[in-house]
């Protein structure tokens, strides 16, 4: 009589945890949530775009489970136009579960950038700050280093 053993092949975190990661679209849910209730603040509204569904030209597209601004398609860029149809969104569905989404075009992001604070243990890591290349037209970022203070930001 043959036993087999069968052995476990333990992967983390698991697979679900980055893929949700990856979708963006629970990260928006949670921040959406946080300026609603805790911080009373406005955030960019973002829907989910059905397949063939008409989309303001004012919006900015995106699509989950990308990086590096390459699936972010902004408005009024003459050289991102073209990208702006359905063929080219349905083209750019190459990983499993990516959709594209639209949101609320926000004048600061494109010209003053974003903050990401890495929190690991409930401690600040790191900051990263990401810009938009005012000549390449690319997204680039590094790690902050200094700050405003609140009050120099009022």
């Amino acid at each position: 009589m043959m036993i087999q053993l069968r052995r476990f092949v333990h992967v983390w975190p698991p697979q679900d945890q980055p893929n949700t990661i990856g979708s963006k679209l629970q990260l928006i849910e949670n921040l959406d949530t946080i300026a609603s209730s805790i911080t009373c603040s406005a955030r960019p509204v973002t829907r989910r775009l059905s397949d063939g569904q008409n989309f303001p030209s004012n919006i900015v597209l995106k699509r989950t489970h990308s990086d590096t601004g390459y699936h972010v398609l902004m408005p009024f860029d003459k050289e991102h136009a073209p990208r702006r149809t359905w063929d080219y969104l349905r083209k750019n569905v190459e990983i499993p579960g990516s959709v594209w989404f639209g949101q609320t075009y926000v004048k600061y992001l494109e010209t003053l950038g974003e903050w990401r604070v890495f929190i690991v243990g409930g401690r600040i890591v790191y900051t990263v700050h990401t810009s938009k290349h005012p000549t390449k037209k690319t997204w680039q970022w590094d790690i902050a280093r200094t700050f405003y203070s609140l009050q120099e930001l009022t």
